[in-house]
């Protein structure tokens, strides 16, 4: 081979060499492209959380990928540069501030790894969308770039928008069966948030068919049929983004989209000082004018979509004081505001509906902030919020070039209008991405200068080797511990399924089991492995009693109690795991000695973390009703003394059941199982007369106090007084239609007084409100049976009360022991 010539094998290798960064080029925007147009799509039905965790577990992967391609490809050519503004170092301090709040959370796995309802305040979460945010600012540069980007991202939105619209018209593209069977479900979560969310592909669609782009820098300006099919996505995206409003109806849509049309029109006049021509304004216009009437009307458009509840504004700001004035710097920590209205909640939430349900995000994304980050943590946010605006009016009154300029404002009004709705209603995981990846595309367009450095200086190759390697470690641990975590939500999700198709218990404890062993850091895997366990002991009592039976029985019982008490230790700060292991103990106090006094401790724990659950006070005192149960086997004791300190014991322990029962009557008047719960402990006390001439005085003097009612009309029946029970309990539900327990023993009186007729329209009544309820559906066949065999009217015991209990989002407890 002559001497400066090259081998066709050393070409061919220098040729790959040179073509891989191109490669490692197409990578990062594939995806970039990728987050854009799938995070508003992205679901997976094998886990329970379908939307927020596959979404999270998506932009954790993609963003590593880009992440990874982008230092590979600085390092093949031997140069790195970074863009140069002080935005970038805001965005920075805002992540290493998120860092150091999550690091003071209550609860370290859900700050920094996240959990049902609350994937999106996760520090994964938002370190995958800064290093997002970083990808975007250093690789791309030019206003088309940015047209691009922005087209991608509607094209996500748009398709969003089409399937959550059909969803709700009752056509459903993924068939009729399982999750999708639902009309309330999308791709977004709830149909509230995935109006807010197309509000913003709706503004900047408009914002593009006012401004679009005059120069050949964007794909729109080429006429070709590209360019014709990016219009096309343009027109659809705005014509579904207002389909799907008008369907919500959901004020904060409005208003949002009000606000963008605003920005719109008002930005672009300031520059000018005129208006364009009104061709141009038709759009802003009409969705102005829809947003301004739908303000003030209700939609012409019924298709049944399900309301959302959450707290009010006033509400969720005293949580937020309250959180402040206890941990005024870092909050309680990303994604703990569930735990925060546990423990602050208003008492007076216990006399609405709602008072079952424990909220996990206040009633918008800022006052989620206030509670959870804290002053240092919402300061940073408004300061990022800030330096962007800053930044962003800047550039919007220095730039002369239209095309620029007009990219610019496109970014800016649909960034801007994320930061409205902020303030209005909560970001879920699709929302946060919006926020940053627009932030992002306005990064782009602000950055003028950069820093680089290529092969001259030495020790450049060296710091993007030791970067490379550190980063394909760390993104292939994150990797493989985000597959392993999907799998273990699997097995849980495995697990739940077969409980609820009534499957052999074994099944979902094997499940929950792997589930366990495959993520250690979960607390709701515990808690409901303990609850399976104790399915499985409640039915192997069942069974005729043997020796091995008796072992196995013991065996499954430690292991509930150690699963449930391994629950707390990950996991303290949840009022969950603390009841659960109450529970626990509770469920086996008959037959293990001591263990009353550990669930009367875990309630009590339990309550420090909510103090205003009536439940938890109602189970203590049957814990106490029980422990008094236990002294009344000694009164045939032989020995006088003996028997003499029984009765003391069983006084000493209804008094402190009933005080623990007038406690939760307190904290809830209408509380139905305390009233009962009382009631029989006025009988066991003998004080069932005098008891009742207390509550006809006070019942006297407010006869509006329907829990003071409910509680009399219970001893009326006590006393063997059903007629006066029965007239009582007839005002109740004439007061309070949709008090089920009311109509409940009103059943039960007419049951007793042979009027079948009346006694099942009451349950049905009941039935309306509690569908999913068994023992409603049994009540129901039982006196339907009664009245087609014409049974004689015969004296009833008092039903117990139907049951309810605060709880969080479903997911997080569907295992329940009976």
């Amino acid at each position: 081979m002559p001497d400066g010539t090259l081998s066709q094998g050393a070409l061919a290798v220098l040729k790959r060499s040179s073509s891989l960064p191109g490669i490692l080029g197409k990578i990062i925007d594939g995806s970039v492209i990728l987050v854009a147009v799938l995070t508003p799509l992205w679901f997976l039905p094998v886990t329970l959380d379908v939307i927020e965790l596959n979404k999270q577990t998506l932009l954790v992967v993609l963003t590593m990928i880009a992440v990874i391609a982008w230092v590979a490809k600085a390092l093949l050519e031997r140069s790195f540069s970074l863009a140069r503004s002080w935005l970038h170092l805001v965005v920075l301090f805002f992540l290493i501030g998120y860092k150091l709040i999550s690091f003071f959370s209550v609860d370290w796995y859900l700050s920094f790894v996240g959990n049902v309802g609350q994937m999106q305040w996760a520090f994964a979460t938002i370190a995958a969308l800064v290093l997002l945010y970083f990808v975007l600012v250093n690789r791309f540069r030019t206003a088309g770039n940015v047209y691009d980007l922005v087209l991608w991202f509607l094209l996500g939105s748009g398709l969003a928008g089409l399937y959550g619209l059909l969803q709700m018209a009752g056509i459903h593209v993924f068939g009729s069966s399982g999750i999708t069977a639902s009309n309330a479900f999308n791709t977004l979560g709830t149909a509230n948030a995935l109006a807010v969310y197309m509000v913003v592909p709706t503004v900047i669609a408009a914002s593009l068919t006012v401004l679009g782009c005059r120069e050949r820098t964007c794909v729109l300006a080429r006429g070709n049929w590209v360019s014709s099919f990016w219009q096309g996505v343009i027109w659809a995206t705005l014509i579904l983004g207002l389909l799907v409003s008008v369907v919500v109806d959901f004020w904060v849509v409005w208003a949002g989209l009000l606000f963008g049309m605003v920005l719109v029109v008002v930005i672009p006049f300031l520059r000018t000082r005129r208006f364009g021509q009104p061709v141009m304004l038709a759009v802003p216009t009409v969705l102005a004018v829809v947003a301004v009437l739908l303000l003030l009307f209700r939609t012409p458009l019924n298709l049944n979509v399900p309301s959302e509840v959450s707290p009010s504004a006033m509400h969720s700001w005293n949580i937020a004081r309250q959180v402040l004035r206890d941990q005024p710097l870092f909050g309680s920590g990303p994604g703990t505001w569930i735990y925060d209205y546990a423990k602050y909640r208003s008492v007076s939430v216990n006399v609405s509906q709602f008072w079952t349900i424990r909220f996990e995000r206040g009633l918008s994304a800022f006052l989620t902030m206030l509670a959870t980050l804290g002053l240092i943590g919402t300061t940073l946010w408004l300061l990022l919020v800030i330096s962007a605006i800053a930044k962003s009016a800047h550039h919007l009154v220095t730039e002369r070039n239209d095309d620029a300029w007009q990219a610019y404002l496109t970014v800016f009004v649909g960034w801007a209008t994320t930061v409205f709705l902020a303030f209005f209603y909560n970001y879920n995981v699709a929302h946060h991405v919006a926020f940053w990846f627009l932030l992002g595309l306005l990064g782009i367009l602000v950055t003028r200068e950069r820093w680089t450095w290529d092969s001259r200086h030495g020790w450049v190759t060296s710091v993007l080797s030791v970067a490379f390697i550190v980063l394909a470690v760390g993104a292939i641990s994150v990797t493989w511990l985000a597959g392993q975590r999907l799998v273990a939500d699997a097995k849980y999700s495995q697990a739940v399924r077969a409980f609820q198709r009534g499957d052999a218990i074994e099944d979902s404890i094997g499940s929950l089991e792997s589930a366990v062993s495959l993520n250690k850091l979960n607390d709701v895997y515990y808690r409901n492995l303990s609850q399976a366990l104790l399915v499985k002991v409640a039915r192997d009592m069942q069974q005729e009693p043997t020796e091995e039976l008796a072992k196995q029985v013991n065996v499954h019982v430690a292991k509930a109690v150690e699963a449930a008490k391994q629950a707390t230790e990950i996991s303290p700060a949840n009022v969950d795991n603390w009841s659960n292991l109450a529970i626990v103990y509770q469920a086996i106090a008959s037959f293990t000695r001591g263990a009353d006094e550990f669930a009367i401790r875990h309630y009590s724990d339990a309550l420090e973390r909510e103090p205003n659950n009536p439940v938890f006070m109602n189970e203590i005192g049957k814990l106490y009703v029980l422990r008094s149960d236990a002294y009344r086997t000694l009164l045939n004791s032989p020995e006088q003394a003996a028997r003499d300190e029984a009765e003391a014991n069983i006084k000493n322990e209804l008094s402190k059941a009933a005080e623990w029962f007038n406690n939760a009557i307190t904290t809830k008047p209408d509380y139905a199982a305390a009233h009962f719960n009382l009631g029989l402990v006025y009988e066991r006390q003998g004080n069932l007369k005098d008891s009742i001439r207390k509550l006809e005085e006070v019942l006297g003097v407010n006869p509006q106090d329907i829990g003071v009612a409910f509680q009399l009309a219970i001893l009326y029946y006590r006393d063997g007084n059903s007629d006066a029970s029965r007239q009582l309990f007839e005002q109740i539900v004439q007061a309070e239609p949709n008090y089920a327990n009311a109509r409940w023993f009103l059943s039960s009186v007419y049951e007793e007084q042979g009027l079948y007729d009346l006694a099942i329209e009451q349950v049905k009544e009941v039935k309306k409100t509690n569908a999913d309820n068994p023992a409603v559906d049994q009540r129901l066949a039982d006196l339907e049976q009664k009245r087609a065999e014409g049974a004689k009217p015969t004296p009833q015991p008092l039903l117990n009360p139907l049951e309810q209990n605060i709880q969080g989002p479903e997911e997080q407890n569907p295992v329940q022991a009976p």
